[in-house]
């Protein structure tokens, strides 16, 4: 008998709230020519792309900082009575990784002049203990990723052991990172929890996000701070994109196929050509101001559709039985014959013989190729390549506002929508439905106030 079942499942997440998004910090001592620390210097942090700017003052030991800083390429200008201006350029900084730069005054001079430096990327951290790695939005745009999913990074951080299981070796539900259990990485995009607690994989945000709008992506493998640790496994902090004063967009596709690829044992043997694997990611970007420098979007959309194909077994009555010929094993191994009429009148007492609808039933199902499965004598297999289905749409949009000129008062609004369809489960013959199809429409959303 032929059966269809179809599961509809609705996942909806809505961690919502007024939260602060995944921030960064930079501070450094002051110097001046002599080497002594210099306080009361006037020091300003400016976003390049976006033109927002704060300002503080170096304490009496001559140190400064900013704090709550959004994550980006900012530059530096330090200012002190009797010497000329510093200005740092190219300073990165990144999500959850404290940065120290140092401000040095290299000659006295008239306040009108400049000294420019470039500085060079921080590779070590030596704020905190904390160890992992910060990868940039151009990084993530040029590395290979299954899938195109961002936290895919993770399984390629030290430390972590990408474990797989028996069943299926590609289940990231068993990673684990220096020793902690597999289910403990915890994730956050933008500073919200975006945890599977469902299907709890390992490396799996429950929003999907795009690597187009991914501006940073850093992982703490070991001694997370306490703004992020809350679990033993690893902590994931993903930003998203903003806009900025120029405005910026991109369109993109990729396409996975099987030209390439090699058969398998079982469709050799079964005279089936190498099933289909169809891949296609393509999408869209854009970012600007509303505003410059005060109010900036940033929109996102990208579609995936799979077309593939996987060989799939079923167990159909032999051509024999389909005759109403029975087959059985005697105890010294010969196999015996019994004829629709050997069943009449040596097996079935009524002497009613084979069942006329069971057998014009079995002449609908498909002729045997496989002997793989069944007993090999009344039931064997039928092997065939099963079509799966898979769409997915993925829309992300970004708001940014600051609300002052001086820098002091910024928000932000992050929505995340996605519309997937996947027919995977396999149908019982060629022809039939999908026996399983999952419906997903996560959604969620995130608010910021700095």
């Amino acid at each position: 008998m032929r059966t269809h079942v179809v599961r509809v499942v609705l996942l909806v997440v809505l961690p919502a709230g007024l939260l602060g998004q995944a921030l960064t910090s930079v501070s450094g001592n002051v110097i001046d020519p002599t080497g002594a620390l210099l306080p009361k210097a006037a020091i300003q942090l400016e976003n390049v792309d976006t033109g927002q700017s704060r300002e503080t003052v170096s304490d009496v030991q001559g140190l400064y900082s900013f704090h709550q800083v959004v994550p980006g390429n900012y530059r530096i200008t330090a200012r002190a009575p009797g010497f000329v201006n510093v200005t740092i350029s190219d300073v990165r900084l990144l999500v959850n990784s404290p940065a120290t730069v140092n401000v040095t005054f290299s000659k006295v001079g008239a306040v009108t002049e400049t000294v420019s430096v470039t500085t060079e990327n921080i590779q070590v951290n030596t704020t905190d203990a904390s160890i992992g790695n910060a990868l940039s939005g151009g990084q993530i745009s040029q590395l290979p990723f299954e899938a195109r999913n961002v936290v895919g990074l993770l399984a390629l951080q030290p430390g972590v052991t990408f474990i797989g299981d028996a069943v299926d070796r590609a289940d990231s539900r068993n990673g684990a990172v220096n020793g902690g259990k597999a289910d403990q990485a915890n994730v956050t995009l933008d500073g919200v929890d975006v945890n599977d607690q469902q299907s709890r994989y390992a490396f799996t945000s429950v929003l999907r996000v795009t690597l187009d709008s991914v501006q940073e992506f850093r992982v703490t493998t070991l001694n997370a701070s306490a703004d992020v640790g809350r679990s033993s496994g690893a902590q994931i902090a993903l930003v998203t994109k903003s806009g900025t004063n120029n405005i910026h967009g991109a369109l993109y596709e990729s396409l996975r196929n099987t030209a390439t690829s090699a058969n398998s044992f079982f469709n050799n043997s079964s005279g089936l050509p190498v099933q289909k694997l169809n891949r296609n990611v393509f999408g869209a970007s854009v970012g600007g101001p509303f505003v410059k420098s005060r109010f900036f979007y940033f929109f996102n959309y990208e579609g995936r559709r799979d077309r593939s194909e996987q060989s799939a077994v079923r167990s159909v009555p032999s051509l024999n039985l389909r005759q109403g010929v029975l087959q059985y094993q005697r105890t010294d191994g010969s196999v015996a014959t019994l004829s629709p009429q050997d069943v009449t009148t040596l097996v079935d007492p009524a002497g009613i013989g084979p069942n006329r609808a069971v057998m014009s039933l079995m002449q609908t199902y498909p002729a045997p190729n496989d002997n793989t499965v069944g007993d090999g004598l009344n039931i064997v297999g039928f092997r065939f390549k099963a079509p799966l289905r898979l769409r997915q749409n993925t829309y992300i949009a970004k708001f940014d506002y600051q609300l002052d000129s001086s820098g002091k008062h910024q928000v932000f609004w992050r929505g995340n929508l996605q519309n997937d369809n996947n027919a995977g489960g396999l149908p019982q013959f060629p022809g039939d439905p999908a026996s399983s199809v999952t419906l997903a429409n996560n959604k969620g959303y995130a608010a910021g106030y700095t």
